[in-house]
């Protein structure tokens, strides 16, 4: 909290030379007295620190905690500062005292040789003497880890993180208001900042392998006469935590989130998501006219939904394609004017028309062929490459905007009850809105502490899009292994868009929004905070007492004046 001071126009030494040197004491007395009670009347400003407030796990759907459930277990191997040494050292370190002193040395040899006729014992001088005698080497790994599997599960209703930072200020009264006097503290607030975070409902399993080490290495080596040596060095860290599985109700994914230029994932079988796909083949026979013309409709799995009698190998002319899968949404947003926003959307339907194919059936010679070797019972092994390939389609998407609109709200405690503007009675306390604080009246000197809050209001717009895109690949060539759907080896599609790197998108038309559901809620949890207090003051007696005794050399003066001017008149 911050508290600013109108400055005054003149600064209190200037006044009290300018008194001393050309006033009279009277009126000198009564600018000082002024002066007094002006300098304790400055205007105050009130700033609080920021406010941030946070909420987590919030239901998107209505009021409350979503249901988020989530937990996993480890299976493996857990160690913590754990020490391997190897090598050894042999020898160690030994004293022996010497006595330097010759004459305690021909002391000791008349001791022996005559007994107690020698003269009396003189000092050793002793030194001590070191002999080391380590010699060899040691070094000791010491290491902290964690390696193993980890297996574990997410389940989401819906849920919304948010923050909002709010700037509150008040103009405290420039003088003290009078006992009973209804003043206005002028409040003012603004959203200075905010986030949003949503994640539409989930459920997802997983296994991922851990791989943590962190550690040093510490080495000793001693040679006969010559010491030891000691270094240390930190180990190279590993910190490695890789999805396996991850399964969802869309698909089962093996080895997401593999880092570039590798796929991602390595390999996934659709679930939930599911793909049909019609193929125009040709395929070689024996008699004239050599090929025979046919059509294919398969799904995702690389099952064949119909055909008409092919057999292997054959070309195919991709004709239209369809997938449709369960939504997953997460948005993030922040502060758009006195509002928190985010958007997202994904795709439920989307149907494409291979162009360039549908040409070919017209005589057109075809720009894309794909060539199956084997398909049989979802095992298939097969190529394909385009040299123009223009796809066109519906998109049919679910879209999800929020907007939360958070108002600062406050509960004023007052040291002493006060009176309020529209309440009868004295209070102890206010609530509601800082921004439209009543006017207040004292009886006395009073603190006021706020506590704020938020009361914040989220809406969650549900709604359908449609539109069309057109999307267009130059020189596009893939090829693979897959059973049942799952690509066992992969390579591509790559594009030469890819490779110059611009996208692929042709045309994208506005969509058609289709509203579905506003649903308005108030969203709780977030935090309260206690701010800074500050105090308001009513005019002392001693203030009033200042001012009437700087008065009152005034008066004298007026009189002696005035008789003055009356002695002039007479004369």
């Amino acid at each position: 909290m911050t508290i600013h001071r109108n400055a005054s126009l003149l600064h209190p030494l200037y006044l009290i030379i300018f008194g001393l040197k050309y006033l009279k004491m009277p009126i000198f007395i009564f600018l000082m007295t002024f002066l007094v009670i002006y300098r304790a009347n400055a205007s105050v400003i009130y700033q609080t620190d920021p406010l941030n407030f946070t909420t987590h796990d919030q239901s998107m759907w209505g009021n409350g905690n979503a249901l988020v459930y989530e937990d996993s277990f480890f299976l493996g191997q857990t160690w913590n500062n754990s020490t391997v040494g190897y090598g050894t050292i042999i020898g160690g370190i030994s004293e022996t005292t010497v006595a330097t002193n010759p004459s305690w040395w021909a002391w000791k040899a008349c001791v022996s040789t005559f007994g107690w006729f020698c003269p009396s014992e003189p000092e050793k001088n002793n030194i001590v003497a070191v002999l080391d005698t380590r010699t060899g080497a040691t070094v000791d790994f010491t290491t902290s880890g964690k390696m193993g599997l980890e297996f574990g599960y997410t389940i989401n209703s819906g849920s919304v993180d948010a923050s909002a930072n709010f700037l509150a200020s008040a103009v405290l009264p420039s003088n003290n208001p009078a006992e009973q006097e209804f003043f206005n503290l002028n409040p003012n607030s603004q959203l200075a900042g905010g986030e949003i975070s949503t994640q539409s409902p989930e459920a997802e399993a997983y296994i991922s392998a851990i791989a943590e080490l962190s550690g040093s290495v510490t080495g000793t080596a001693c040679l006969i006469a010559n010491g030891c040596m000691t270094g240390s060095a930190q180990l190279p860290t590993i910190d490695v935590n890789q999805k396996i599985i991850v399964l969802d109700p869309n698909s089962l994914k093996i080895l997401p989130d593999l880092p570039a230029p590798l796929p991602d994932p390595l390999a996934e079988l659709s679930l939930l998501n599911q793909a049909l796909t019609l193929e125009g083949t040709l395929t070689p026979i024996a008699t004239a006219p050599f090929v025979a013309p046919g059509f294919k409709l398969s799904t995702a799995f690389g099952t064949i939904v119909d055909t008409t009698p092919t057999g292997t190998p054959e070309l195919e002319v991709e004709v239209a394609s369809i997938e449709a899968q369960l939504p997953n949404i997460s948005t993030s947003g922040g502060v758009v004017g006195n509002m928190i926003t985010s958007s997202g959307r994904d795709d439920i339907i989307k149907a494409r028309i291979d162009l360039d194919g549908i040409a070919s059936m017209y005589g057109i010679p075809p720009l894309g062929l794909g060539l199956s070797l084997v398909d049989i019972a979802g095992f298939k092994i097969g190529a394909r490459f385009d040299a123009l390939d223009i796809d066109a389609g519906p998109d049919l998407g679910i879209t999800q905007d929020f907007e939360l609109s958070p108002t600062l709200m406050v509960n004023l405690a007052f040291s002493n009850p006060i009176l309020i503007a529209g309440l009868e009675g004295l209070h102890s306390s206010w609530q509601g809105q800082w921004d439209m604080l009543p006017s207040f009246a004292l009886l006395k000197s009073t603190t006021f502490s706020p506590t704020f809050w938020l009361d914040t209001m989220l809406t969650n717009s549900l709604g359908l899009d449609l539109g069309l895109t057109g999307t267009m690949d130059l020189f596009k060539l893939g090829a693979g292994v897959s059973v049942a759907g799952i690509d066992l080896l992969s390579i591509g599609p790559i594009s030469l868009n890819e490779i110059l790197g611009f996208g692929n998108e042709l045309f994208s038309t506005d969509k058609l929004l289709l509203p579905i559901v506003d649903n308005s809620f108030v969203l709780s949890g977030f935090n309260d905070i206690k701010a800074a207090s500050f105090t308001i003051g009513v005019p002392e007696p001693t203030s009033i007492l200042l001012f009437v005794c700087g008065l009152i050399p005034l008066l004298f003066v007026r009189h002696r004046k005035v008789r003055r001017l009356g002695e002039q008149l007479i004369c």
